[in-house]
Parts: C-alpha cells; sequence; structure tokens
C-alpha cells in the first residue's frame, strides 16, 4: 500500500474501486472489451465501485447502471475530458462539453463531482506536467497509476505532492486491456453511495493498494498499447446517451 492511512479509517470496510477505465465504446481508442463485459470482470473480481471514463463522452446509461447494481457494482459516470491537450477525470459531470481552458472548471467543480488528476507526471503530451502545480486548487485528488516497474516510478512526484500537500491519492489502472484491473485500485473508506465515496476521497480516508509490473509484463502493455492506438479511431460505434447521476444512486 502507497498510504497508510488505515489506523485512522478502521470504523469503515473498504470499498474496492478503480475510477479510471476505458472500453469499446470509447470514440478514440480501439478497446477489445465492451462496458459489460468490464464490468463482469470487476465483479468478478471483487470490485464495489467503478467509473468507466472514456474520452470525450460518459459511458452510462439506466440500464448499464442496473447491470452493474445487479453484480453488486456501483457505476460512477465518468469521462476523461481533454484541456489544452491535457487529461483531466470527471467524475459525474454536469456537462461533456470541453473545457476551453483550466479556470473553467471552476464552473464544473460541486460536490457531486469529482475532479482527479490522472497520470500526472507521465512522458505523454497528455499528461498535467507543470499545469498540475498551477492549478492544483482544482483537483480533488491525484491518480497512482498502475503502469510502472521497480525501475521506472513516473507516479513518485505526484506521490510527493500527495504527501507534500496533504492532498489526496487514488489508486487507478486507467485499463485499456482486461489484464490491467486490479494491478492498482483504491480502497475507500465510504459508504456505498456517490456522495459518501466522493466525500471520503477529498477527506483523504482512501489508500492505493498497487503493485509493479514486471519488466516484460511493462512491455508487453506498453507494445499493445502502441498497437491499439495505430489502429487508429473506430468509425462506426455506438454512442451512450450522458446521464447525470445526481440523485438517482442510492447504497446497496
Amino acid at each position: 500500500m502507497v498510504k497508510g492511512t488505515a489506523a485512522r479509517i478502521k470504523k469503515l470496510k473498504p470499498l474496492k474501486a478503480d475510477l479510471h477505465l476505458h472500453t469499446a465504446e470509447d470514440p478514440l481508442d480501439h478497446i477489445q472489451y465492451t462496458a459489460r463485459e468490464l464490468i463482469s470482470k470487476a465483479a468478478n473480481d471483487g470490485f464495489d465501485v467503478i467509473s468507466i471514463t472514456n474520452h470525450h463522452q460518459v459511458t452510462f446509461n439506466q440500464d448499464l447502471f442496473r447491470y452493474a447494481q445487479d453484480r453488486g457494482i456501483l457505476l460512477i459516470p465518468g469521462m476523461e475530458m481533454t484541456i489544452r491537450r491535457r487529461h483531466v477525470l470527471l467524475l459525474n459531470p454536469s456537462q461533456t462539453k470541453a473545457c476551453p481552458d483550466f479556470p473553467y472548471l471552476l464552473k464544473l467543480r460541486r460536490p457531486e463531482t469529482l475532479i482527479i488528476a490522472p497520470h500526472p507526471y507521465f512522458p505523454s503530451m497528455y499528461s498535467l506536467n507543470g499545469y498540475l502545480l498551477e492549478h492544483l486548487s482544482l483537483f480533488d485528488a491525484l491518480e497512482y497509476c498502475h503502469f510502472y516497474s521497480p525501475m521506472i516510478n513516473f507516479n513518485q512526484k505526484a506521490l510527493e505532492i500527495s504527501e507534500s500537500y496533504g492532498f489526496p491519492l487514488v489508486g487507478n489502472s486507467d485499463s485499456h486491456f482486461l489484464s490491467q484491473l486490479g494491478t492498482t485500485y483504491s480502497l475507500i473508506y465510504a459508504e456505498k453511495n456517490l456522495e459518501s465515496i466522493f466525500s471520503a476521497i477529498r477527506r483523504n480516508k482512501v489508500e492505493v493498494v498497487t503493485r509493479p509490473l514486471k519488466p516484460l509484463e511493462m512491455g508487453s502493455i506498453a507494445r499493445r498499447f502502441i498497437k491499439m492506438k495505430l489502429r487508429g479511431r473506430r468509425t462506426h460505434r455506438r454512442q451512450w446517451p450522458t446521464t447525470r447521476l445526481q440523485n438517482q444512486v442510492t447504497p446497496l
């Protein structure tokens, strides 16, 4: 575990959660498994909470919500938005239109929406890097991403910022392949409803459970990811309607 906070948050049974996941409905990435297949895999792996965060759209509707609920999972709507070519995670967003710049996130901040900085210091043009500290107050949490090895860990700077500023850190897999699910995830000490989960994260009542990837495992994921990107966008994908989850989630 990255953070040893268990001593002060033992009152609640933690929820196993991954809040950064992609599926075949993603309009940018050529992913092989559907939202339902991901939910079924997450249920088999003992997850309590997940969020499908496809690029630029919310993959969520009431049928999908009930499908997850029937399998013991709370599905939180989410999306991976691009602001100035940098990725930002919005969970239960009030809107899905593009943000022109980071200060616009102030208009999206509300108790029912969580804003996470994903893979903030990874070597990618889509990572926040210097924008993170410049706009740190706009975010609710930082991500500790699964893609690292004992020798190479681009999460280290995010961990240092989390410790220096007392900023919440959540573990996510950013899965594009089902084998990535479960390599890094969060334990959230909250009731199984959106309000309690978001409040617990903001109050740092969360632990990151993670393991480094073996070098061959990391190389295999990198090769598959590059191959997926080279295949380009799909031209015929089902578009899921955008739906707010506010006032629709009840504890299971």
